[in-house]
């Protein structure tokens, strides 16, 4: 009868609707990520760093996380971790645990201070420890309040059993510290060495910080630890070559105009919005001097390397006097989409 086809008919839609709300829902849940960042002040000694490597890859694979990406640079004597996990972020499901990659970045941390001993390190690059930063960021559609649940919990871990220093900043920051503004505070970007730039251990006055988790006492081995939640930062760098004819000569005095650009390149100095940045020499060989602008892109929606690019190329280009080449730049990490494209979801 025309009621039992009207029947048939409501049923069948029924479950094409329900499959395609089941399937429309494995979507979401696999939409969103949850990542740490980590920067260990080693990049020279490949077989530390395939150590490291190493123990990243198994307490991933034992706590159900992944090692996104590693970025050595044995310039900067500096290696970037990336571990993540996929999360459910699907409305009315309960708020998904940090712990595994908690576990992940805390295995990591711990090797790393095992491994790395900040008296003996030196970089062109500033550090303040032997972990040096870790950043944590919600991708996709995860909330961004589990990025600072992960960056507590985290450096609870790491101040109580691993007895470093840990400093919040961003969302995990009870009173909204930002990175930038520990790094001033605590002297990050204060050069230590007449010829590297940073050597040895970290030295802030009276060799106390102010905390959040761990000992106030700096211990010299270890150095502190900045640690905080962020939406997603993009690091873009750009290399400018001072050919070799004038290395000798005028190396010094072209990275103090680095740094002058730099800092009209930033937002602080009056440049492009959420950029931050520094010159740093990056590498002396047979084709000349290379200086890098390191950039913190923290809005890559409003300005991103694009726009960077070509600031950095009008900058430079304005001031001729030293005749360097701006190369293209480079990002240091995947991007939030690459990402999640390699999550899994929490179980």
């Amino acid at each position: 009868t025309y009621e039992q086809m009207a029947l048939h008919a409501l049923a069948a839609a029924r479950v094409v609707a329900m499959k395609l709300s089941s399937s429309s829902n494995a979507l979401k849940r696999r939409a969103g990520g949850l990542v740490a960042v980590m920067y260990v002040s080693e990049g020279k000694d490949a077989d530390a760093v395939n150590v490291l490597e190493t123990v990243a890859e198994n307490a991933c694979q034992q706590h159900g996380t992944r090692v996104l990406n590693v970025f050595r640079d044995d310039e900067y004597n500096r290696t970037g971790f990336t571990l993540g996990v996929g999360v459910t972020s699907v409305a009315g499901h309960a708020t998904p645990s940090v712990e595994p990659l908690k576990q992940s970045a805390l295995a990591l941390t711990e090797q790393a201070l095992k491994t790395i001993d900040l008296r003996n390190h030196s970089a062109t690059h500033p550090r303040c420890g032997a972990v040096d930063h870790i950043s944590c960021h919600a991708v996709g559609d995860a909330p961004d309040d589990l990025a600072a649940q992960l960056a507590k919990s985290l450096g609870e871990g790491i101040g109580d059993r691993l007895k470093v220093p840990v400093l919040l900043y961003g969302l995990a920051s009870s009173t909204g510290t930002q990175l930038a503004d520990l790094r001033r505070k605590y002297g990050y970007f204060r050069r230590t060495s007449q010829d590297v730039g940073w050597s040895g251990a970290h030295r802030v006055e009276d060799g106390q910080v102010e905390a959040d988790y761990g000992p106030s006492t700096i211990p010299p081995e270890s150095g502190i630890l900045m640690l905080g939640a962020t939406r997603w930062v993009c690091n873009y760098n750009v290399p400018i070559v001072l050919g070799k004819c004038r290395v000798d000569a005028d190396a010094a005095d072209a990275l103090a105009v680095a740094r002058r650009l730099a800092r009209q390149l930033s937002e602080r100095g009056g440049g492009l919005p959420g950029v931050q940045a520094m010159a740093l020499t990056h590498m002396i060989d047979d084709m000349g001097s290379t200086i890098e602008v390191a950039c913190n892109l923290l809005d890559p929606s409003t300005c991103g390397p694009d726009a960077v690019q070509a600031e950095v190329e009008r900058l430079f280009g304005e001031e001729g006097e030293f005749g360097w080449t701006v190369k293209r730049g480079y990002v240091t990490n995947l991007t939030p989409e690459d990402m999640l494209e390699q999550l899994v979801p929490l179980r």
